[in-house]
């Protein structure tokens, strides 16, 4: 892929081996760069490709790490602090769930973002943030319906300045296990959005 247009021939030796005519190598500094890369990589074993890849990370531990740097609350603690008269930042409860989720219940008063537009939401330097979203020390309270993906999207929000995001431990469930108020009827909430577009 590297010299696409400039192969002039090539013939297939064997199942592994390749040779091909190129073209003006050596015509620019990018060849040298190239023509290294293929050499280095054509030097090495094949990746099986049933092992993970050197330096990846599975889900659980790119969660894990996500959690170790949050201060997870429960559904308990999150309604004391929206309750709470006098608090020290605005606090958002935010439900990150899909569409077929949230049908079959939510919180009332949550503010609905999807999960693939949510850093563009809360970024304050994002031109497709929200207008409450002008300011680094909101506390954001995000929940899924089981507590895994609102790790790593409260995670996603740290990583961009707002340190006070977090998630519920058990999401949604977790919320309506407790007893705490639940909206049962529903139905996907258009939160308005005047963000812009991602």
């Amino acid at each position: 892929a590297k010299f696409i247009g400039r192969i002039r021939s090539g013939a297939q030796l064997s199942s592994v081996r390749w040779v091909g005519l190129i073209e003006g190598v050596g015509s620019s500094s990018y060849d040298d760069v190239a023509l290294w890369d293929i050499v280095s990589k054509s030097t090495t074993a094949p990746m099986d490709p049933t092992l993970p890849p050197p330096g990846s990370r599975s889900i659980d531990q790119i969660l894990s790490d996500a959690r170790a740097q949050l201060q997870r609350i429960t559904p308990q603690q999150a309604w004391d602090e929206l309750c709470e008269p006098e608090v020290g930042a605005p606090t958002f409860l935010v439900d990150i769930r899909p569409t077929e989720q949230r049908e079959l219940g939510g919180i009332q008063g949550s503010l609905v973002i999807e999960r693939n537009v949510l850093e563009w939401r809360f970024d304050p330097r994002s031109k497709a943030r929200l207008a409450i979203a002008d300011r680094y020390d909101l506390r954001v309270i995000v929940f899924c319906q089981e507590g895994y993906t609102s790790s790593l999207a409260a995670y996603a929000l740290q990583q961009l300045g707002l340190l006070n995001a977090t998630d519920i431990i058990g999401g949604y469930q977790a919320w309506k296990d407790a007893g705490l108020p639940v909206d049962d009827k529903a139905r996907t909430r258009a939160l308005l959005d005047r963000g812009g577009t991602v």
